[in-house]
């Protein structure tokens, strides 16, 4: 079974998946038809999602495919999406058709890492005042 990784702050704002890693401080977008991959979450093939998609706009389903198949493969890696072979579900994953193709996309940002590895209750001086730890 695949599952969003339940160690990440994540929430669509806008139709954007923004989702935030605060242990390796690293931030992602990901926006268009890829959006469909991680509201789909749980499931056990990534293709029965594809496919349905595909489906639902037969006029660009090559297309679909390599970009969600890309995707998919990248927020595997970057572990958003993590994987658990022990777990079987009962049902087949919820898939509801957006009202248009868009295509998708995945970003991933380090530029706010530093901030984001802060630990503001523990890390501070004494005044108060956060400081970066010297373990990050």
């Amino acid at each position: 079974m695949y599952f969003l990784n339940p160690r990440l702050a994540a929430d669509i704002f806008d139709g954007e998946y923004i989702i935030a890693n605060l242990d390796t401080g690293l931030y992602y977008s990901v926006q268009g038809a890829a959006v469909s991959l991680l509201q789909c979450l749980p499931y056990s093939d990534v293709n029965q999602i594809i496919e349905a998609f595909s489906g639902t706009f037969p006029e660009n389903a090559a297309m679909i495919e390599e970009e969600l198949t890309s995707i998919f493969r990248e927020l595997v890696s970057q572990d958003v999406i993590r994987q658990d072979e022990g777990i079987l579900l009962e049902n087949g994953p919820e898939f509801s058709a957006p009202d248009a193709y868009i295509p998708g996309r995945f970003n991933r940002y380090a530029d706010m890492q530093d901030l984001l590895m802060l630990d503001p209750i523990h890390d501070v001086d004494e005044n108060g005042w956060t400081v970066q730890s010297t373990n990050s």
